[in-house]
């Protein structure tokens, strides 16, 4: 009688532990392949780091630079440690800020840029920021989007500058804020195709 009924035990907790497994495999909490972890909606964002796609700042920019004959510049990384090939403060003030004010580049994680001043009446910059901070992202693009008004207000002022490529020119982010970047170029349109591609 005690063999009979430890094998009716056995046999229902079987039964009862089968039926947690299929409710939990219906409602997705289960372990095991399977079993697809839960995600956060971010909205079919570009660069999106939860999916693990963190784009190379540095060899985005500088492909662009091959693939459009960009050599007459100097390209500005946060992967180097040599002072002139990274921005310090006095260049980042200079470039986006003035004596008063400038970015926050500690908001940034990584960032390659090109800014051609060969010739100071043409305007052709190339950059890609990757965000630490990704809510600090439209703070940023002011200070990127300022750089280009001035340079078409000087433009106004000075004929000699050529404004073609400011009035043709991008500053915007991915839509999770991961990734900022801004072209203002001859070739602009393409550019920004290239790199909204490499940030999908």
């Amino acid at each position: 009688m005690k063999k009979i009924a430890a094998v009716l035990l056995l046999l229902s907790l079987l039964i009862t532990a089968a039926s947690c497994g299929k409710e939990a495999a219906a409602n997705g909490s289960g372990d095991g392949a399977g079993s697809a972890p839960a995600q956060a909606d971010n909205g079919g964002s570009s660069g999106d780091e939860a999916s693990g796609n963190t784009v190379d700042s540095d060899a985005l920019v500088r492909g662009i630079c091959e693939k459009y004959a960009l050599t007459d510049g100097f390209i500005f990384t946060s992967a180097s440690t040599e002072l002139g090939e990274y921005l310090d403060e006095d260049l980042i003030q200079s470039y986006y800020g003035d004596a008063t004010d400038a970015p926050d580049f500690s908001k940034v994680a990584d960032y390659c840029l090109y800014v051609d001043e060969s010739d100071p009446d043409i305007i052709i910059d190339v950059g890609v920021f990757h965000m630490a901070d990704p809510a600090y992202a439209d703070t940023l693009m002011q200070y990127l989007q300022a750089r280009i008004d001035v340079k078409i207000e000087n433009g106004a002022r000075y004929t000699n500058i050529d404004v073609a490529t400011l009035k043709k020119s991008v500053v915007a982010k991915t839509k999770n804020g991961q990734y900022v970047y801004y072209v203002v170029s001859y070739s602009t349109a393409e550019i920004v195709s290239d790199i909204e591609a490499a940030l999908k």
